[in-house]
């Protein structure tokens, strides 16, 4: 077995049933998921995750398939395969399956392109809409035949009516109509005795309505009588009834025949739709813990990232914790303060196991990594069990003694304050003694602890880690995340005061307790300032990348904008002298026309025609000369930019450097080294700092000057 019953219990694996149960649509599917245990192989969970995966994007759109409350059809599936005539209830049920199958094939075929599960579900439903129409034309919703089930049918319940209705309107005259034999009638109705219609009349009455006695009252003072009036419409009813009900054991020995013949075909259907309405509610399961498939490992080990508990994870907001063995380690020694959660850590890993062996998406990154392992033990330093004279301590022992005995390289280990329940130097030897010997075998674990002993195994054995629980010093409050290699203080004291001991006891152990801190509790305060001195580093390093990256991308958001402005300004320049140039283009083309004209006319004033014209092209000519003179020195804004490109072998001390944020020139004062690619220049009176990309290397004598533009 991968767990015992009773380590299940522990982890509360029944309660997530009980969760998983309650999405589930069908009477069966409730019971599988409820009866799902942890037994799959790696294979088997690879496949699962594929099939689960999709549905669950669907769940989290609020889409599933819709299946329905489905009745249990063993009983009718068995009846029918015998050739047993079903009942109204039972054709009900295989109406409600067909229309079912029906339902849910047209949702999987409107979503298979997105669900690959569809896809498959669709392909294994076959819906039978012929069988569908012949049953419910027949059967209604609470199982009874309908008057329309048969032409036959029809008229023998219509005849039925009638029938009663002329009985009961002469029975009517027969009692009203009589003044005297109402003082004889024992109430002034009529009833039915042995199917027939009958009147109930006083015991001296006898002989006053013509008719056959049919029944007495118990106490013999009332005759229930058959008026001859009526014994013939009583017999047809009669024969009706018997009518009746030969067509509706024919109605029903028909349908059962249509459900025999196509038995497999339903037995198929219901198999498909169980199946798909346990992975639907498995694919809300992990909707609702926001769940996912983890990867493999192929080797013993922990890899659990952004890790939360299944059964607190629906709480909002949940703790998340990195919860890992490194290749090297084989067992986690979570510390902390009481109520930190060191034992929502353990029970998390243990659950999740169990999760991915039965093939449930994990609430987990989809970048961790999780070994099935062959077994998993638990054992929790609670198991005091007075029924057998045992202590806490002994009951405790008898719980870590099979796990000695059999834990091997392929199982996974939990332990639960181990060794509590005697002094704490025993039971810190017995404790240390326990997990070199599981570790010697190779076995993978989880241990929770307050001894100084057990954490300082992992300061010198690196089969051992460390792990704690941290707790806020400001507000005394545990934060239930875990922080690996770090050993836990348990912070007795603060929880003491947080929960609101008196304060003269507070006080008294304060002044007890000065003075005799462990070495590793010592060890550890150092060890937390210094990592909080490191944070705050970090958090002012953080502030001033930001700062830095804000800068960064403020200069290059000028220098785009300024090299936009630029284009814009040319393009609008190059526009405006085009014109200008077209016009005078014209001009000159106009002018050389009229010397054309006069050279071809040779008129007394050609020569001077002549000469007017030849002025007015070279002015033209000049013009133009003059406007692309112009375009020239507008164009020289855009000119080339002084020096070239700068690299981080181009530039030493000194050397001069053009700086293209400010448009002037400077020399460098410091190039970084490594993964630093601002440069130290100093320009003027300024000392800064550039990116590289912002600098230009000049040439000896080059200066800003000489690259000024024109105006």
């Amino acid at each position: 077995m991968y767990a015992s019953a009773q380590t299940l219990e522990k982890l509360e694996w029944p309660a997530l049933l009980q969760i998983l149960a309650d999405f589930s649509q069908t009477i069966e599917g409730r019971s599988i998921t409820l009866a799902l245990t942890p037994h799959l192989s790696p294979a088997e969970v690879e496949t699962r995750w594929d099939s689960v995966e999709p549905l669950k994007l669907l769940a989290a759109q609020g889409l599933k398939a819709p299946i329905g409350e489905l009745l249990p059809m063993a009983a009718v599936f068995r009846a029918a395969g015998k050739g047993q005539i079903l009942d109204g209830p039972s054709l009900r049920a295989v109406a409600d399956l067909l229309e079912s199958t029906r339902r849910t094939h047209a949702f999987a075929s409107g979503y298979e392109t997105k669900c690959a599960t569809l896809r498959r579900a669709r392909g294994q439903l076959l819906p039978m809409p012929q069988l569908l129409l012949a049953i419910t034309k027949a059967v209604g919703a609470e199982g009874q035949l309908l008057d329309d089930a048969s032409p036959e049918l029809s008229a023998i319940r219509r005849s039925k009516v009638q029938t009663r209705r002329r009985i009961e309107d002469t029975l009517t005259k027969l009692i009203h109509g009589d003044s005297e034999l109402m003082a004889y009638l024992q109430d002034d109705f009529f009833t039915v005795r042995a199917e027939r219609y009958v009147v109930p009349m006083k015991l001296d009455g006898r002989g006053r309505v013509k008719g056959m006695i049919l029944d007495t009252s118990a106490s013999g003072q009332t005759l229930f009588i058959e008026p001859l009036a009526i014994a013939p419409m009583n017999a047809q009813l009669l024969d009706l009834d018997l009518e009746e009900k030969l067509e509706i054991a024919r109605i029903f020995r028909d349908l059962s025949a249509l459900v025999e013949r196509e038995l497999d075909t339903l037995k198929h259907n219901y198999d498909a739709l169980v199946a798909l309405d346990v992975m639907t509610a498995e694919a809300c399961l992990g909707a609702a813990l926001e769940a996912g498939p983890a990867k493999l490992r192929q080797v013993p080990g922990l890899d659990l990232r952004d890790a939360r508990h299944p059964l607190l994870s629906r709480q909002k907001p949940s703790v998340s914790n990195a919860i890992g063995l490194e290749d090297q380690h084989n067992i986690l020694i979570v510390s902390g303060p009481n109520a930190g959660g060191k034992t929502v850590v353990l029970k998390t890993v243990g659950l999740l196991h169990l999760m991915a062996k039965a093939g449930l998406l994990l609430p987990v990154d989809r970048e961790s990594s999780i070994y099935l392992y062959e077994h998993i033990y638990l054992e929790m330093g609670d198991a005091q069990n007075l029924s057998a004279n045992l202590s806490t301590f002994s009951g405790h022992l008898m719980g870590l003694k099979p796990i000695l005995e059999a834990a091997g390289h392929n199982d996974l280990v939990l332990l639960d304050e181990l060794a509590v329940g005697t002094d704490p130097e025993t039971g810190a030897a017995i404790g240390a003694a326990i997990l070199e010997s599981l570790a010697d075998r190779g076995v993978r674990g989880v241990v929770t602890t307050h001894f100084d002993a057990l954490k300082s195994m992992a300061l010198t054995d690196q089969r051992f880690r460390n792990g704690s629980m941290e707790f806020s010093l400001q507000n005394l409050r545990p934060t239930y995340r875990l922080l690996l290699d770090l050993p836990g203080q348990s912070f007795g004291l603060e929880v003491a005061e947080q929960i609101g001991l008196p304060g003269h006891v507070l006080k008294r152990a304060k002044e007890l307790r000065h003075g005799r801190a462990s070495s590793m509790d010592q060890a550890v305060a150092a060890l937390m300032a210094a990592r909080d001195e490191a944070d705050t580093q970090t958090k002012i390093a953080k502030g001033e990348k930001l700062q830095a990256e804000a800068e960064r991308l403020r200069w290059q958001n000028e220098v785009e904008h300024m090299q936009e402005a630029r284009r814009k300004a040319s393009q609008q320049l190059a526009e405006r002298y085009e014109e200008r140039l077209a016009d005078l283009r014209r001009e000159f083309d106009a002018a050389l026309k009229e010397v054309k004209q006069a050279a071809k006319d040779q008129v007394q004033d050609g020569k001077a025609a002549l000469l007017s014209g030849r002025q007015r092209a070279e002015g033209s000519l000049r013009q133009m000369s003059q406007a692309i003179g112009e375009i020239q020195r507008a164009y020289d804004i855009e000119g080339k930019l002084p020096g070239q490109p700068a690299s981080r072998e181009s530039l030493s001390v000194n050397t001069p450097v053009y700086v293209l944020p400010l448009k002037k020139t400077g020399r460098v004062l410091r190039v970084g080294s490594g993964g630093d690619d601002t440069i130290e220049v100093e320009v003027g009176i300024m000392k800064l700092r550039v990116p590289l990309h912002d600098l230009r290397v000049l040439s000896p004598g080059e200066g800003v000057a000489s690259h000024r533009p024109n105006r």
